[in-house]
């Protein structure tokens, strides 16, 4: 029994998401932008490529089906893998997928009978909730939803009326390069806060007051801004970053007056100590601790402090792997735990 895809434009099945368009093949396609936004982010490929991943998103309902079944399409890819996170009343058991993106097959399918986590056994009928985290790097389209004929599938309604978590920045907040798209900061921050997440980060995006988009309709009761390594290479000076940050928070704020807002300076890399023309990356810490502690409302939080700075914690030096964003989520979660107290 296939569920109908389009009750997905009214955001039944899918969650973390800002929109789900009905492409003309018939097939869904959660989106985490407004047109504006994406007109923005289409400048560049690459860009438009990550802006298009549903970094964050997960399929989320309840049934007493004995399996799904996602057909899905992906189009391209921001890195080359994908992978599919599996929660069962929210126990994650599961990661399915492949590497490289063309050997994932166009059916991926899960069974759904974890007797350890509810008792549930085969055809025994009982309720579930199931929730899967898509692929966070690739521009995926989902083809059709199959579950056991007869069976009884709704839209959990867990969060429709919960607060949002807006995350802004850049390559790190998007993802990259966790392996398993639940592994994300922004994710496990969401999930242990109990809210809606839009994840609005984009792999080499800068302070930028354009990616604002005060015509969105959200209102986040959280924002997490996480920019700075992007800007310390593409800057000529201090003084251009400067007016580049400047910009971006005066607009921020503005914006989103009832927010609260927490800037997280850039993580450690294993580039510390070479220089570029806006200086070394710990001149760019602390002029984002300047210009956003001039703003009130604004909490900074230092981003030494969320990864250990060690490069096995990282992918590539840069990134984190998905155990350095473990310590992310952990460490982020209690500073912001503290600070909104």
């Amino acid at each position: 029994m296939f569920l109908d895809l389009s009750e997905c434009i009214e955001k039944k099945y899918f969650k973390n998401v800002y929109d789900v368009k009905l492409c003309d093949d018939g097939s869904a396609w959660p989106v985490r932008f407004s047109d504006k936004l994406f007109s923005v982010y289409n400048v560049v490929e690459g860009r438009r490529v990550r802006s298009c991943c549903a970094s964050g998103v997960y399929i989320d309902l309840i049934t007493n089906s004995d399996f799904i079944d996602l057909y899905v399409d992906i189009l391209s890819f921001a890195r080359d893998f994908a992978y599919f996170d599996l929660y069962i009343d929210d126990v994650f058991v599961e990661t399915l997928g492949r590497e490289p993106v063309e050997d994932l097959d166009e059916k991926v399918s899960f069974q759904l009978n974890y007797t350890h986590v509810n008792g549930k056994t085969v055809g025994d009928g009982k309720r579930q909730r199931i929730s899967i985290y898509l692929p966070h790097l690739v521009d995926i389209r989902i083809k059709a939803i199959e579950v056991e004929d007869g069976c009884i599938s709704e839209s959990s309604g867990l969060i429709e009326n919960t607060k949002t978590l807006l995350c802004l920045g850049d390559s790190i907040t998007q993802g990259m390069t966790a392996k398993r798209p639940s592994s994300m900061f922004s994710v496990q921050l969401a999930r242990k806060l109990g809210m809606n997440l839009i994840n609005h980060g984009v792999g080499g995006y800068v302070f930028d007051e354009d990616i604002i988009d005060e015509e969105m309709g959200i209102c986040p009761e959280i924002i997490t801004v996480s920019y700075g390594v992007n800007d310390w290479s593409r800057y000529e000076s201090l003084d251009i970053f400067n007016e580049k940050c400047h910009g971006f928070f005066r607009k921020l704020v503005k914006v989103y007056q009832n927010s609260k807002i927490f800037v997280i300076t850039p993580l450690w890399t294993d580039r510390e100590n070479e220089l570029r023309g806006t200086g070394y990356l710990s001149e760019i810490r602390r002029e984002i601790e300047i210009i956003a502690g001039e703003y009130e409302g604004i909490s900074i939080i230092n981003g030494l402090e969320m990864v250990p700075n060690m490069p096995e914690y990282f992918f590539d030096g840069v990134h984190p792997n998905d155990e350095g964003f473990a310590h992310h989520s952990i460490n982020l979660l209690a500073q912001l735990s503290s600070k909104r107290n």
